[in-house]
């Protein structure tokens, strides 16, 4: 595995979740709790796809087979979260709804993200 690549991704990852946490204090502070409670899922969706990743490094992995590891788990956990959100859209649950778009959206944007943060630039 390529520890420049793996750099990148985490560098990326830790930098969106300071980014978030900030903000998370900006809201606390204007006392936008809702708001607030609703970036605090985004901070945990990168916290949990960083360990996820972290873990595929322990495996010792060849890079194809970790980039199919990392793909297998996230596509297990985006069937999940959109099938949440249908459930959530049945009942009108506007909360749940809301929940599972920003775990959705943060999962989008890393997806598009991690082509460019694997390359290594030489």
């Amino acid at each position: 595995m390529n520890n420049e690549k793996e750099e990148n991704f985490i560098q990326y990852m830790d930098t969106r979740i300071s980014a978030t946490q900030e903000y998370i204090s900006q809201l606390t502070a204007d006392h936008r709790k809702d708001e607030s409670d609703f970036e605090k899922i985004r901070a945990n969706i990168y916290q949990i796809l960083k360990t996820i990743f972290q873990a595929s490094q322990k495996m010792a992995l060849e890079e194809d087979e970790q980039t199919r590891f990392l793909h297998s788990r996230l596509v297990v956990i985006e069937n999940n979260w959109r099938a949440s959100l249908k459930k959530a859209e049945e009942y009108h649950d506007e909360r749940k709804i809301l929940q599972e778009q920003i775990k959705l959206e943060v999962m989008d944007e890393v997806h598009a993200a991690f082509p460019k943060l694997w390359e290594v630039i030489i």
